[in-house]
């Protein structure tokens, strides 16, 4: 081999060496990724009977609120989740019996945008880094400090009373100023003591004047999936 070609060879045997490097590279990067699931329902435990349902329910310990984004991050091959909660949750409904059905009336939750925390992380960067830009220039929570979510009714047909039940349930968000209506899909279930719900709503940011996140080092998509879980005690 002359030596010419000797060089062409060890020049090509090292592009190769590179671009198996750099793939081994991404994938490790794609591989460190870990978001946590989605909420669901836990193994309920013993309930009785559910026949004193009705009265006020209130938020309790163990509630969570929280959102899943796709976004793009710079020192990673694709798109990722990002995903924060934050247990600052509030609120409370009422429920009664009428004929043979539950209602579930007056409900309303509440957030604090201001305390979510990044739950994804990576091997060499902890996405927390972002929650500083998105609570501050995005959601502007020092001006819109509470994210809400309202409804009028919901049913419950009795024999279904102990869940776990699945409900579509319409009713209004209202995050950064702006309120829309709303369709949020909903388990919930009889667990011990206590009341336990667990769902999600489906929106666009843009449709609350929040700007997908274009920063430095992640741009995200507009899609926003709003999760949470909820324990309710009776008041």
């Amino acid at each position: 081999m002359t030596p010419t070609r000797r060089r062409v060879a060890i020049l090509g045997a090292g592009a190769v060496v590179l671009v198996l490097v750099a793939a081994g590279v991404a994938a490790h990067l794609a591989a460190s990724h870990h978001a946590p699931s989605r909420f669901a329902l836990s193994t309920p435990q013993p309930t009785g009977s559910h026949s004193g349902l009705s009265g006020m329910w209130v938020i309790a310990r163990g509630s969570e609120v929280g959102y899943r984004v796709r976004e793009q991050f710079i020192n990673q091959p694709g798109p990722t989740e990002a995903v924060a909660r934050t247990p600052q949750v509030s609120g409370a409904m009422q429920v009664k019996l009428v004929g043979t059905s539950y209602w579930a009336t007056a409900i309303d939750f509440a957030a604090d945008p201001s305390t979510l925390v990044s739950q994804d992380q990576y091997a060499t960067f902890q996405a927390y880094q972002r929650d500083f830009f998105v609570r501050t220039i995005y959601l502007q929570t020092n001006l819109y400090p509470k994210a809400e979510f309202r409804a009028d009714n919901v049913e419950v047909a009795l024999d279904q009373a102990p869940g776990p039940v699945t409900l579509d349930v319409p009713g209004r968000l209202s995050v950064h100023g702006v309120t829309k209506s709303v369709t949020t899909r909903v388990q919930a279930q009889l667990n011990g003591a206590a009341l336990e719900v667990a769902g999600s709503i489906s929106v666009d940011m843009r449709d609350f004047n929040v700007s997908p996140p274009d920063i430095s080092f992640t741009k995200a998509e507009p899609a926003v999936l709003i999760e949470y879980h909820l324990v309710l005690a009776r008041s």
